[in-house]
């Protein structure tokens, strides 16, 4: 397990071999830097999620949720309150698990606590994962309650080599949600051995790891960024992403705009879903790439796994309203 923040003195921590991400989600908690997404390694619905820290389960809540959606989901999602070793009134969240635990219960870190549920808050494009905060006991359903989490990362930041003429993405998996592969010329960051995409500022220096939707979500990050002023403009390679808007220990926020048009060969791309990568998750050292069908289904029919096609990026003056 690894420690992947922290906030009122409670550590957070994911299995060695999850990837992760902290901006990459449209809801409030993702905006405002208080929660993480944590996606296993099996990457499977229906299989195990474990326990991010060691304590006792004091309360489990089930919701209803709305309308179905166009591709399969479950009825309810769940919210799972774990009151950590030491902790007097502060609580773990972690939803979207189908808890096989009990109220009273005591866990253990890295114990199984249920399993991974398709649930209606997600996108089609969303994959397996559960969510991770630490808020009040008293505000278990509150997420504008949550605590700001610190990050223990530190990026060192680097001038990259010339921007690419072409990029070539080599597809892996491909669905009706989303198309995993690896792009050759993004570029690749670390920090430790956790890989990403560079973040890149005004003056080509990478500067840190993207961590957002691009540009389908109207907020994203730059992990282990330090000294990044307000108004700074953050780029993937020579294509502008967003405008810095805040920063804490181990983070920056970026507000989007302009966006980014992308494309695999000439079918257009909703996005690209940028997370924080350990080593299982990359080929010759590149990260994986998660790319967005315009619309469900899209892809299917157009690309197989194994094809190598050209990824092309732009920048837009105009802003693209996130669903």
């Amino acid at each position: 397990m690894r420690v992947v923040g922290s906030a009122a003195g409670i550590n957070i921590q994911a299995p060695e071999d999850a990837y992760f991400s902290y901006y990459n989600s449209p809801y409030i908690g993702h905006d405002a830097g208080t929660a993480i997404d944590i996606y296993p390694r099996h990457q499977e619905w229906g299989e195990s999620i474990v326990s991010p820290v060691q304590g006792k389960i004091v309360q489990i809540r089930k919701m209803r949720m709305g309308q179905p959606k166009q591709f399969p989901t479950h009825d309810v999602d769940y919210g799972i309150g774990i009151l950590p070793e030491g902790s007097e009134g502060d609580i773990v969240r972690v939803m979207h698990c189908e808890p096989s635990v009990l109220e009273g219960e005591t866990v253990n870190l890295g114990d199984q606590i249920g399993k991974t549920i398709r649930s209606r808050y997600f996108n089609y494009w969303t994959g397996p994962h559960y969510h991770v905060e630490v808020l009040p006991q008293d505000s278990f359903q509150r997420s504008s309650k949550s605590y700001s989490l610190e990050l223990d990362y530190l990026f060192d930041s680097k001038t990259p080599t010339a921007f690419p003429e072409r990029i070539e993405f080599l597809a892996g998996q491909v669905t009706e949600d989303f198309a995993i592969g690896y792009a050759e010329g993004l570029g690749v960051g670390s920090i430790g051995n956790l890989k990403g995409l560079p973040a890149v500022n005004e003056n080509a220096d990478s500067v840190g790891l993207l961590d957002g939707g691009l540009s389908h979500y109207k907020h994203g990050g730059v992990i282990g960024a330090v000294d990044l002023r307000p108004g700074t403009i953050i780029q993937l390679l020579s294509s502008p992403v967003g405008v810095v808007t805040k920063q804490k220990t181990g983070a920056t926020h970026f507000e989007r705009g302009p966006s980014v048009s992308a494309y695999l060969d000439d079918t257009e791309l909703r996005g690209l879903s940028c997370f924080i990568y350990p080593h299982h998750f990359t080929k010759n050292g590149i990260p994986q790439l998660i790319l967005i069908p315009k619309i469900y289904g899209k892809f299917k029919g157009l690309f197989d796994e194994g094809d190598v096609c050209e990824l092309r990026m732009t920048s837009n003056n105009n802003i693209v309203k996130a669903d």
